[in-house]
């Protein structure tokens, strides 16, 4: 049994975390492979801790720990020695989730130079590394994956009590000054933008006939407007950059550029859409989620982890 490490400095709950634990489950659910974790002093172990239910897995000292694989996420690559990065003893996998990896000004830029074997959680993401000339090592895409099971059954359009809901806990400042023109006499419009727990979040989506998201210009992914797809709600979600591989506009969502005008203009669209307008854009949301199934996701991370020992013979390569 290959026995493959990973970190977190857990303070909150967000969507960084849940795709490492997915990544966590990925593992766990190899015959080959044992799953294990080391928390920082500072991590949090509140309800929101996903690894709560898995405490059996976490080593207490890691530096007396000798993993066969290092699975590395954001600033991770902090907890490894600097000569261990230089030369790493043991295989690296480096999970990549933000196109931001490959801004000179970003923490997480110097450590595309390490040798690891790179997940992307998009397309996107593995051009805008590639792009750097920096990138150490094979690098694959793998678009994020979603766990439908857990998520509520998704309420008909016509059952939905809430015209308009704009989730800005990304971008609160910028919700908050949207929201006095996005109300309307008799429309019913909810604005969020204080961070509330997952659950919460999933819940106003269910209730939501058109969902506004107000991601951070540049995205890795943004797993929230496809998680709206899954719940029913006609998606708008303006151009982030990690979205365009599944935000299509007109065809699963509306993908504005990401400029108030153009944002304001599509979801008066979207508010005013016929029903079988709605309807149609809901189904094909529903499609696009179907095919981002977390276990697509599983089946292709494990193909790369029992295909490492020969990956990481191989200095680069990209697919």
């Amino acid at each position: 049994m290959q026995r493959v490490l990973f970190y977190r400095d857990f303070r909150r709950f967000t969507g960084g975390h849940l795709k490492v634990w997915h990544y966590f489950n990925h593992v766990r659910s190899s015959p080959a492979h044992t799953a294990h974790v080391a928390f920082t002093r500072e991590s949090v172990w509140d309800e929101s801790n996903p690894w709560g239910d898995a405490r059996d897995a976490v080593v207490e000292q890691s530096a007396r720990f000798d993993p066969d694989v290092l699975f590395l996420a954001g600033l991770d690559w902090h907890r490894v020695r600097p000569s261990a990065r230089r030369r790493p003893p043991t295989p690296v996998i480096n999970l990549v989730q933000h196109v931001r990896h490959a801004e000179p000004d970003d923490p997480r830029y110097r450590f595309l130079h390490h040798r690891a074997v790179r997940i992307c959680v998009s397309g996107e993401v593995a051009s805008a590394i590639e792009a750097t000339g920096r990138v150490n090592g094979p690098v694959f895409t793998i678009p994020n994956g979603l766990d439908l099971d857990e998520l509520p059954a998704p309420s008909s359009l016509a059952a939905r009590d809430i015209d308009l809901l704009v989730v800005a806990t990304k971008r609160p400042e910028q919700g908050a000054e949207m929201l006095p023109r996005l109300e309307r006499t008799g429309r019913r419009v909810r604005l969020l933008g204080d961070p509330v727990p997952r659950r919460e979040l999933l819940m106003w989506m269910n209730r939501a006939r058109v969902t506004l998201f107000l991601p951070r210009h540049t995205e890795g992914f943004y797993l929230p407007a496809l998680e709206g797809m899954a719940l029913g709600t006609v998606v708008v979600c303006p151009d982030c950059v990690g979205n365009r591989s599944y935000c299509l506009p007109g065809i699963n969502a509306l993908r504005p550029a990401y400029t108030d005008a153009d944002v304001l203009d599509q979801v008066e669209a979207a508010v005013a859409l016929p029903p079988d307008e709605a309807e149609r854009l809901v189904a094909a949301g529903s499609a696009t989620a179907e095919e981002h199934r977390l276990g697509v996701e599983r089946a292709r991370f494990l193909e790369v982890l029992n295909d490492l020992p020969r990956l990481w013979g191989h200095p680069s390569r990209s697919s």
